[in-house]
């Protein structure tokens, strides 16, 4: 199988129909970023059925479709086509040309079309199942897909194996397996549950059955007490009826009188409330104004009082104005001695601070001399002690440099001495170390001999399992088939039986007389002993329908006994055959031409023969269409019942689908039961030669040692990682012996480097230390003379100090004295001031308590006056109170009899309504009997009226024995009265779910032997392709590298080869062994290539595209990369999307990928063949 050609038509950035031609070798696709090369990536993706959008670099499927440019409007669809030419035979498909075409419309409608018919996704996956073509193979390789192959994302290496070893179908198997599985699980959860539930309804309904034989007797005997109890109760209703009404009568005259009095009291009343209401009108006005004087009463008291409080005040006010007025001429005359005392004082402190300053002067011109003297003696000091700490840092500096000397020194001589040990330790270790690592390949060796024989004998042993299993799925098929024939069977043997036992199609008189055992109802239906061949079942039924629900009996006693336990049971009506009455038979007429006899097609026990020969004797069974022109006295059947043609009538038309299925219904059943029995022994010896072939495949894999080949591959894999350990120890070993003699070197060279330096330092040390003892010398002497200059200046500074000390204090002292005056020449302007305004409030003061001495007697009069007419006006108001209060009570009581009269009214009306109440009672408990009699028993009061009671029993008791046996009827609750009926139904449909509970627990099984045999296939499959790839990874990986690089593929699980993912582990030349995700990105790209290279090797894909996989790799690796890509390409077809010149020299086809429209690809063909 090859590609063909690629037709691209408004799919992306390719508005016009675009096609690419696929020779054999190999077709390189070219172009600058962005012009839509990897867009035919993406179409052939998409058109081998790829669902993801993110694969295919889109939002969604709507961005599939050309979305139009500047110059170009929109598609309307999306189309690829992809032509195989089927050379091999590879795809499962008569066709030698295999056209796969994708479409997708803006409106959202989709198709699959396979050689221009239309299809389903899914037969496109059929068609390349485990051909290593489809959207996750390594067919279609970009340079994610590579790094994914490196990450081993979502466990791509597996699936690559997995394609390539063509298990793909095995795991589709036991997904569908599963998939059955869990739907035969949850119709055995819904079994379960629904038998349950069935089963709980069965006891409900056994329940339900008692419950109503126990309701319906204790009912009967309910209805008898009922009706006895109704009878009772009227003979008392009619008494009670009379005494009410008279009673009714006695209180209704009652209750007039009363309110004739109630009426006339009231009017009497209303009156006196009038005169009542009048001189309450009057006590309130005389009461209003009562409180308006009290209010002026209180009014003059209170401006008495303010008048008495206000003389108060002014007395004290005078008193105070006094008392100041005397103390303040004392206190003028003292302020006035203290300010003359204050001038005095403030000249003679004046003269004082003159003194102090002058003196203050003299000590400070001192003090300045004796600052310079000190200033020259402190700087002399400080440039000795500078010199002195210079020589001192540069004497230390000579020192630390001869102290570090001298330790480097030592150092130096201690690491060579150590690395001298070291060397002499590798090179032990180096002798050792080759020892042991030529043991260790001579056992690898060996293991490798061994790990050789048993997988030959593996495959030996796996030859003989695929066989057997090849014959297992053989006789499973037909298990399968036999299978669905048996459970045909079964189901028709069952349906037939249903129809026989319950008599399905016959009169309800035929029914009877088979159920009745007061004749022979052993007799058999005409229907019964016919059996019919299948072929002609249909025309023989229309011919004997008239008949075939007739009894056959022995003589004509039977058939009018039959016919008179119909007769006496109203069933209708029945027809039987008389045996001993046939015998003549009528004249048979020549056969036919182009006929068969009818009696030749059935099937009759002797007794009954001269019955089917009198019934089918002139009948025949037309081969064609010509025997009904032949045909004379004879009737003529049609073999499939299209018509019936007798002597002198034609009777035909389309044939039912149920027509043919009632003659020779228990014949028919005897035969399917023999033919059930003969299906059944054939299942069996199918199962039986099925479990052979399975343990011999059990012993297979019990001789295949699987175990001992994954563990000698364990230890070779061990063995392996430590000769490459090894190897890489014994080269870090003489690279360290190299490194160490070159340290040796360098170190002694240091050494004489050190020593030589470190001699004039040492001179130059002593020259310091001479030069330092002078400078210390020199600094001692120039301390002295500070120090006593020093004590100079600090006392002539002190003594400066202390006298301006001085003068600030006078200073502040003469400062105080004149804030002092000035505060009490203030204080004697603000006391004059005082006192002349003091005098004057005590002139105001007399005049204004003088006045107020006079107010206050004028309005102590008038307050006398006015309390005596309160008292007056107080005396007026009770006695009208008390006249108010005594027309009130008077009123109250006459209210309290015309109440007690109203209340007895009341007590009247009410009895009235009790009354009245008792009477509606008594009409509602007839209508209640009536309307209970009516609808438990279906009895009518007024047929009971006038008949006789049957017994004596008091009322009361027969009501308390209804009630008994009502609360009987209601604690039995709800009745079902069909229960019993119902639960035969139930139990039958308990039965037959109980048998396909059965059936599905054998599927169940079945399914889960067929998961363990898939598992077992695909896992042998799938370590038998790993053991192949990786022999042949590691022959590619030399290949892509060089002879001294090694790597191999290890399983992360081996124990679980259904899961199991793949590590890579590779050792480039002067390298540890690592992990592939340890290698640099031109070491990780070559090595997914040789891992993909090795699975072409196995199953080489009949085309691979790359897309850019090159870009990683520098030119020497590309060479290495195209070298391989050349030899593959004489099995397959490959196409390489690439920007690197080296690639594109080793295609035999280049396309060239332009935009020379803005947002259009355009292809560039060059076939390089034709220019050679």
């Amino acid at each position: 199988m090859r590609l063909k050609s690629l037709e691209i038509k408004g799919f992306k950035s390719f508005a016009d129909k675009t096609v690419v031609n696929f020779d054999e070798g190999i077709t390189g696709i070219i172009g600058p970023n962005g012009c839509g090369k990897s867009n035919i990536i993406d179409s052939i993706r998409w058109v081998i059925g790829e669902q993801k959008i993110s694969a295919l670099r889109s939002e969604n499927l709507e961005a599939l479709v050309f979305n139009g440019s500047k110059t170009r409007t929109a598609s309307g669809l999306a189309e690829v086509s992809l032509t195989f030419e089927n050379t091999r035979n590879l795809l499962p498909t008569e066709f030698s040309t295999v056209t796969v075409t994708r479409r997708f419309f803006k409106n959202g409608e989709s198709e699959y079309r396979l050689n221009d018919v239309q299809c389903r996704l899914k037969d496109i996956h059929n068609l390349f199942m485990d051909t290593g073509v489809s959207n996750d193979s390594y067919a279609i390789i970009e340079l994610g897909m590579v790094d994914d192959i490196i990450k081993d994302k979502d466990n791509s290496r597996r699936r690559m194996l997995e394609q390539a070893a063509g298990i793909t179908i095995y795991k589709t198997r036991k997904k569908e397996a599963k998939n059955k599985l869990d739907l035969t699980e949850q119709d055995l959860n819904r079994i379960e549950d629904l038998l349950f539930e069935i089963n709980n309804q069965l006891k409900m309904l056994e329940s339900q059955a008692k419950k109503a034989e126990k309701y319906f007797e204790i009912k009967k005997d309910y209805k008898e007490i009922a009706v006895e109890l109704a009878k009772a109760a009227l003979e008392g209703f009619n008494i009670t009826y009379k005494q009410l009404n008279e009673q009714q009568d006695d209180e209704v005259n009652k209750r007039t009188v009363l309110e004739a009095e109630i009426a006339t009291e009231e009017a009497a009343i209303e009156q006196e409330k009038v005169g009542f209401i009048e001189k309450e009108r009057a006590l309130q006005g005389m009461q209003q104004e009562f409180n308006l004087f009290q209010q002026d009463v209180r009014s003059k008291e209170n401006e008495k009082n303010l008048a008495s409080q206000k003389l108060h005040f002014l007395k004290d006010k005078e008193a105070g104005l006094k008392d100041f007025l005397g103390k303040a001429e004392g206190q003028l005359k003292g302020i006035q001695d203290s300010i003359e005392f204050s001038h005095l004082q403030v000249g003679e402190e004046e003269s004082r601070l003159a003194e102090l300053l002058e003196k203050l002067e003299t000590i400070k011109e001192e003090t300045g001399d004796k600052r310079i003297q000190f200033e020259q003696k402190r700087a002399a000091v400080d440039g000795s002690r500078s010199k002195y700490q210079q020589v001192q840092r540069n004497q230390f500096d000579a020192e630390k440099k001869v102290a570090v000397a001298d330790t480097s020194i030592q150092n130096l001589q201690r690491a060579h001495a150590q690395l001298t040990d070291e060397k002499e330790n590798r090179s032990a270790q180096l002798q050792q170390l080759e020892k042991e690592l030529a043991e260790k390949e001579e056992l690898l060796e060996n293991k490798r001999n061994d790990l050789r024989e048993l997988q030959e004998h593996h495959e030996r042993t796996k030859e003989q399992i695929l066989e057997t299993q090849s014959q297992l799925e053989v006789l499973r098929n037909q298990l399968a088939e036999e299978n669905r024939r048996l459970d045909a069977k079964r189901n028709e043997h069952d349906l037939l039986k249903s129809l026989i036992d319950s008599m399905e199609g016959y009169p309800e008189s035929v029914k009877f007389l088979h159920k009745n055992p007061n004749w022979n109802n052993n007799a058999p239906i005409l229907s019964d002993i016919i059996y019919v061949n299948e072929a002609y079942r249909t025309a023989v039924e229309n011919v004997l329908e008239p008949y075939l629900s007739y009894y056959v009996v022995n003589n004509l006693k039977e058939g009018l006994q039959a016919v008179q336990l119909l007769d006496e049971n109203k069933k209708g009506k029945a027809n039987f055959f008389i045996l001993d009455r046939i015998g003549e038979n009528e004249t048979i007429t020549k056969q036919p031409e182009f006929t068969i006899r009818a009696l030749d097609v059935i099937e009759v026990d002797d007794e009954y023969r001269e019955l089917a020969e009198y019934l089918l004797g002139n009948v025949y069974i037309a081969e064609n269409d010509e025997a009904i022109n032949t045909s004379t006295n004879a009737v003529i059947l049609e073999k499939h019942g299209k018509y019936v043609k007798g002597k002198y009538a034609l009777s035909g038309g389309s044939v039912g689908l149920f027509e043919g299925k009632k003659i020779g219904r228990a014949k028919n059943l005897e035969k399917i039961h023999d033919e059930i029995v003969l299906q059944d022994a054939v299942v069996n010896a199918l199962k039986a030669e099925i479990k052979q072939k399975h343990n011999e495949v059990i012993g297979f894999n019990e001789q295949l040692k699987e175990n001992l080949i994954r563990q000698t591959e364990n230890e070779i894999n061990q063995l392996t990682n430590q000769v490459f350990a090894a190897k890489n120890k014994a080269e870090n070993l003489q690279a360290a012996q190299q490194n160490a003699t070159q340290r040796i070197e360098d170190l002694e060279s240091r050494l004489q480097d050190d020593q030589d330096g470190i001699a004039t330092t040492r001179e130059a040390l002593a020259e310091l230390s001479n030069e330092l003892q002078a400078i210390l010398e020199a600094t001692k002497a120039a301390e002295q003379e500070f120090q006593s200059a020093e004590q100079e200046f600090a006392f002539a500074n002190a003594k400066y100090n202390e006298t301006n000390l001085l003068v600030t204090r006078q200073q502040s002292k003469l400062v105080a004295i004149k804030q002092e005056l000035v505060f009490k020449q203030n204080q004697l302007t603000e006391l004059g001031n005082q006192v002349e305004s003091n005098t004057q409030q005590l002139s105001n003061a007399a005049q204004l308590i003088e006045e107020g001495q006079q107010a206050l007697i004028d309005s102590e009069a008038l307050l006398v006056q006015m309390l005596r007419r309160k008292e007056e006006e107080q005396q007026k108001l009770n006695e009208a109170d008390q006249a108010y209060y005594n027309l009130r009570n008077a009123l109250q009581a006459k209210e309290s009899e015309l109440r007690h009269k109203v209340k007895s009214r009341e007590i009247v009306e009410h009895l009235l309504s009790e009354i009245k109440d008792r009477l509606n009672e008594l009409k509602l408990q007839l209508a209640g009997m009536k309307e209970r009699l009516h609808v438990e028993f279906k009895i009518a009061l007024d047929d009971i009226l006038d008949q006789p009671r049957t017994s004596t029993t008091p009322l009361e008791e027969l009501q308390a024995t209804s009630d008994r046996m009502r609360k009987r009827l209601e604690n039995i609750g709800e009745v079902n009265p069909t229960a019993i009926e119902a639960f035969q139904e139930m139990r039958k449909r308990y039965e037959f779910i109980l048998e396909q509970k059965n059936d599905l627990v054998n599927a169940k099984e079945s399914l889960l032997q067929t998961i363990q045999e898939v598992e077992a296939t695909a896992n042998q499959q799938f370590l038998d392709t790993f053991n192949k790839v990786r022999e042949n990874f590691q022959r590619v990986f030399k290949a892509l590298f060089t002879e001294e690089d090694t790597a191999d593929m290890i399983l992360d699980n081996p124990d679980n080869l259904a899961e199991t993912g793949i590590d890579i582990v590779a050792k480039p030349k002067g390298k540890r062994p690592s992990s592939i995700n340890q290698l640099s990105g031109g070491e990780k790209t070559l090595t997914a290539t040789a891992l993909l290279f090795s699975i072409y090797l196995i199953k080489p894909a009949p085309f691979c595209i790359l897309d850019e996989v090159d870009a990683p790799l520098d030119d020497a690796n590309v060479g290495k990369f195209t070298q391989m890509i050349k030899k593959f390409s004489e099995n397959s077809q490959f196409i390489i999307v690439t920007h690197n010149k080296m690639t594109m020299g080793t295609v035999d086809v280049i396309y060239g990928v332009t935009m020379q429209e803005p947002g259009v690809s355009k292809l560039v063909p060059v076939d390089f063949r034709s220019l050679n």
